[in-house]
């Protein structure tokens, strides 16, 4: 045929193109999953070799991409440790938010709750040690502290705050300055946190993390009580859950 190719050869090279093209959903799918799944790999690689070790070539490679794929949604290693803070860590803010709000709890319940599940969606997350890599690396990355301060730590004072002042409302707690008292809440889970995932394999004396926060729990709110109106003792729920540390009372 003149001005064209043979028409078997042209259907074969139709056929062969279609053949290295990957199907559009599939594909769909990977590219929307993609800065996930980058981030995911990122913070393993960030807790298995630290951050000053892991180059963008690193993260791509354990996420099964090339480096140039990560550029295309991270301008640099900087970047995509922010972005991990912003996808892993803002929604468990989000998700506390919503629980206060939504929630007919005494406030009591609702602090054990949260500090329970704060754990837990980071582990959930593959971001159980990202308050240790923040606490190391703020020094030298100063957007990264300020992200931290702002858009976790401060949200989620003023969330207990909240809380704290609902259960002084409802006559659970005394009067007490909750901008102060929540700093002692919080403080034993972020620091809890840093100590298992930096040290956590060289101390095994160190309690299972929710035994320790039940115990922390524990006397925070027996600390902050009010005191009955019979009695005069203070009270506050003591926790359900049987520490993996409980000895028998018989030694």
């Amino acid at each position: 045929m003149a001005g064209g190719l043979p028409g078997g050869l042209r259907r074969g090279l139709l056929m062969a193109k279609k053949e290295e093209e990957p199907p559009e959903g599939k594909w769909k799918r990977r590219k929307d999953a993609r800065p996930e799944e980058l981030i995911a790999a990122a913070l393993a690689l960030f807790a298995e070799q630290g951050f000053a070790r892991t180059s963008l070539k690193d993260v791509g490679k354990k996420a099964g991409v090339s480096k140039a794929t990560v550029y295309l949604y991270f301008k640099n290693k900087e970047d995509l440790l922010l972005a991990a803070v912003q996808k892993s860590v803002v929604p468990i803010l989000d998700f506390a938010d919503e629980y206060e709000i939504d929630s007919d709890a005494p406030a009591s319940a609702m602090i054990r709750t949260l500090v329970h599940r704060w754990v837990d969606e980071f582990d959930a997350r593959g971001a159980r040690g990202l308050p240790k890599l923040v606490a190391a690396e703020a020094a030298n990355f100063p957007a990264l502290g300020q992200l931290y301060v702002d858009a976790v730590l401060q949200r989620a004072r003023r969330l207990f705050q909240r809380i704290l002042k609902r259960g002084i409302a409802d006559g659970e707690f005394r009067s007490v300055d909750v901008r102060e008292v929540v700093h002692l809440l919080l403080a034993p889970l972020i620091h809890g946190q840093v100590h298992v995932a930096a040290l956590g394999d060289h101390d095994p004396t160190f309690p299972d993390l929710h035994d320790y926060l039940d115990t922390h729990v524990d006397l925070f709110l027996a600390a902050i009580a009010a005191p009955q109106r019979t009695g005069g003792k203070p009270t506050s729920p003591t926790s359900t859950r049987k520490s993996s540390s409980e000895k028998s009372d018989v030694e």
